[in-house]
């Protein structure tokens, strides 16, 4: 089954959303599940995003560290800049693993935090901001720049779309969602205690934030207040990004009010029914598609306004074998698609045999012989091809030159002229060329005899030139007479012996 796209119309989202009186002026809401944008405000414009930023700045270092148990020691130049930033509360000298980095810049947002990790992920910190802008082109994100790792708001900007993409990309990494849905760490041996961005926030602003699973909240008097999230309920995540919220607690009551209206409004409804294709040349007349699935829905939704379409085979052949596609059933709801499924023959249909006896054996007729032909066109060009590969060794030779062999093979009638070049020519493309057309002779002699003349003419001062005699004359294994292939191997075999061995 292909992913379940919900479509409802912009009109009747912003009526909805804007009855919640949200607070935050740039908003994205994105059913991560059904891989479908819910509600979005303002959410292609540039705006600071804080520290927002470090959900980049985390996945950076978590792909870029293998081992995240690897100790480090915090250094004074990680306690730089630290003047309006949140810190985690790391010390000179404090050792800590990678891991425990993570915590400190995702929970906390510790700039401290965040300058021990770039250190040791990249020799310098310019590098890692060319990762993380290069992650920002395989994401595919338009409007997004990051100038520091940090968050600060000088050249480093995006747009709540873009941190909805990041944050869809984050949670995809295990370790990275671990961390980010943690709501408080304690590192026992430094007395750290590392508090996420909703640690008690419930409790203080009497809000219910228990749908949201995980968060990176984000803050400078420019940016104003923003946070990305994702919430779990009923098999269904959502990514929510808000910004530009006055205060902390305009921003949470937002998200609480986004995420309590999705889920509490939207849920999967049962849908089943059935139709039939036709089966050809089969006893057994029609093939019966059952559909039962789950549609994601608003609560108040009118079942009449549903319906659906097949598009594929209007009958089925023996051609269909069990597990095979046979097209896509897509459901819409008011007409709009929100949902498509794929078809398959989960069943063995039995046919006549009559139906695909006469067309398999047709099939294999048409195969053997379209294979013959290849064959028989592959043979004709092996020597040729062969032929073309070897090095050919300049030689001087005093013989008659035919420029066009076939040419003179097809026009030449003088039988005599054809026996005269085959006893005196040392060329054995021309010999070979030539001996085809001669029916009449003793090939057999005449092949000994073409032997004997290469080996009157070869320098055995130079093993190169017997080897390149042998093959040569290997090329034409397959067109000599069995008689006469014992015959060169045996005197390849005395040169062998007599002159290559001992020199």
């Amino acid at each position: 089954m292909k992913k379940i796209f919900l479509i409802l119309t912009t009109f009747f989202m912003l009526q909805t959303i804007n009855a919640l009186e949200l607070n935050s002026k740039y908003v994205y809401v994105y059913n991560d599940t059904l891989d479908k944008v819910m509600y979005e405000m303002n959410a292609n414009e540039e705006v600071k995003v804080a520290s927002m930023t470090k959900i980049m700045t985390a996945i950076i270092v978590i792909e870029k560290n293998p081992n995240l148990e690897k100790v480090i020691t915090i250094k004074d130049e990680d306690l730089r800049d630290m003047y309006e930033y949140t810190t985690t509360g790391f010390q000179v000298g404090h050792e800590v693993t990678i891991r425990e980095l993570l915590y400190g810049i995702l929970l906390r947002s510790g700039s401290d935090a965040v300058n021990a990790a770039v250190r040791v992920t990249t020799d310098t910190e310019d590098e890692f901001i060319d990762l993380m802008n290069q992650k920002v082109k395989e994401l595919n994100l338009k409007n997004t720049y990051f100038s520091n790792a940090v968050g600060k708001d000088k050249d480093n900007y995006s747009s709540v779309h873009d941190i909805a993409k990041i944050m869809e990309y984050c949670l995809k990494n295990q370790i990275f969602k671990e961390i980010i849905s943690t709501p408080m760490h304690y590192i026992d041996r430094l007395d750290i205690q590392i508090n996420g961005p909703l640690y008690k926030k419930d409790i203080n602003y009497n809000l219910d934030l228990s749908i949201i699973k995980g968060s990176k909240s984000g803050y400078t008097s420019l940016a104003k207040h923003s946070l990305v999230s994702y919430g779990e309920k009923d098999g269904i995540t959502y990514i929510v990004v808000t910004d530009y919220a006055d205060n902390y607690k305009e921003l949470l009551t937002d998200n609480s009010k986004i995420y309590e209206y999705f889920f509490n409004n939207y849920g999967y409804k049962k849908f089943k029914t059935s139709f039939n294709i036709k089966i050809e040349n089969s006893k057994q007349e029609k093939y019966t598609v059952h559909i039962n699935t789950n549609l994601y829905l608003k609560n108040d939704y009118d079942e009449s306004l549903i319906n659906y379409k097949y598009k594929g085979k209007d009958k089925i052949t023996y051609l269909n074998k069990k597990g095979s596609k046979l097209g896509s059933v897509s459901i819409y709801y008011d007409n709009e698609l929100i949902s498509n499924i794929d078809v398959k023959l989960l069943e063995d249909i039995e046919y006549e045999t009559k139906a695909y006896t006469i067309p398999i054996v047709g099939v294999v007729i048409f195969i053997l012989l379209l294979l013959f032909v290849i064959k028989k066109r592959l043979k004709k060009k092996k020597i040729k091809i062969k032929y073309n590969k070897v090095k050919i060794v300049k030689k001087k030779i005093k013989e008659e030159k035919i420029e066009n062999v076939e040419k003179f093979i097809k026009e030449e009638n003088s039988y005599q002229k054809k026996i005269e070049i085959l006893k005196n020519t040392i060329d054995i493309n021309l010999f070979f060329d030539i001996l085809k057309s001669v029916s009449n002779v003793d090939k057999q002699i005449l092949e000994k005899d073409l032997i004997d003349r290469c080996f009157q003419n070869i320098n055995f001062e130079n093993i190169e030139d017997l080897k390149d005699l042998y093959t040569r004359l290997k090329l034409y294994k397959n067109e000599m007479s069995k008689k006469t292939i014992n015959y060169y191997n045996k005197l390849f075999k005395y040169c062998i012996e007599n002159y290559i061995d001992k020199k």
